[in-house]
């Protein structure tokens, strides 16, 4: 168990006081976006594995989180003592995320500042474990094709809640101005400071300078495990999640996006750039 300085000096803290955002704040984020997350897993390997594939990936994903041994999480998930129980497992991960005020939200520690780090580290523990398994069990190309599919569902699902906010509706004239908006709205809230480099009416570049997903999986795993699965993946899932932002927005063909920098693959920042085409 972290003590409570220990706890703070992760690297999650000093970026969501970056993005001016609070542990309370932001815990629904990670502690119901995991709920999510496994729910639209459970819903592509039902619908793009055999029930055999299914049973196999999420055994090894879930022996694999008992393995790296972070308490708090492992208890309430029930498998500290290194067994797998996949429909308790189910019925919990669901639960948190319909339920905003289910017990285990801030259960995941003594303070809401521990509850959201437990939260962040299981969150980086099983989306390695996810796309690890994925690819052992059913190859690279299915793997991506359904990882891929995760974090897309995720950018859309937001999207409705970002347009809301910034007053955006099918009448609403898109510029590289509301673009860059939305772009820094996604990243702060994973607790990702964003520094614009370079803005008009043609270019929006911007720098991530901390992603705490990432530091805290290179802190459980180690650096070179961590980019044994970030290596392999992110730059196509990143590109992809903006590029259906864009597809959603109606404007994919007249905006462009990439990325050229990723921390997780060894770079100094992550860097995004919208170009107008």
């Amino acid at each position: 168990m972290e003590t409570r300085p220990e706890v703070l000096e992760n690297a999650l803290f000093p970026a969501l006081a970056k993005v001016g955002h609070t542990a309370e704040g932001d815990i629904h984020t990670w502690s119901q976006g995991l709920g999510f997350h496994y729910a639209n897993l459970l819903d592509a390997l039902s619908e793009k594995a055999t029930p055999a594939e299914k049973e196999a990936v999420l055994g090894d994903l879930w022996k694999f989180v008992a393995s790296v041994g972070i308490e708090r999480p492992n208890a309430l998930l029930g498998v500290e003592k290194g067994s797998v129980d996949l429909p308790a497992i189910e019925a919990f991960m669901l639960a948190v995320m319909a339920d905003r005020d289910h017990p285990a939200i801030l259960g995941m520690g003594d303070s809401a500042e521990e509850a959201i780090l437990n939260w962040v580290k299981t969150f980086a523990v099983v989306d390695f474990g996810i796309y690890t398994y994925l690819e052992k069990h059913l190859g690279s190309k299915r793997c991506m094709d359904i990882y891929m599919g995760l974090w897309e569902t995720f950018a859309l699902a937001n999207l409705p809640h970002v347009k809301e906010a910034f007053g955006i509706t099918d009448a609403t004239p898109m510029d590289m101005d509301l673009i860059g908006k939305i772009s820094q709205v996604y990243w702060e809230a994973i607790a990702c400071p964003y520094k614009v480099t370079q803005h008009s009416n043609a270019v929006h570049e911007a720098e991530i300078e901390v992603c705490p997903y990432f530091e805290n999986m290179k802190e459980i795993l180690g650096e070179e495990k961590s980019r044994s699965m970030t290596l392999k993946c992110e730059a196509a899932v990143s590109v992809n999640y903006y590029d259906a932002i864009l597809k959603a927005l109606g404007v994919f063909d007249r905006y462009s996006f990439t990325m050229d920098k990723f921390s997780c693959c060894g770079d100094d920042v992550c860097r995004v750039r919208f170009e107008k085409r």
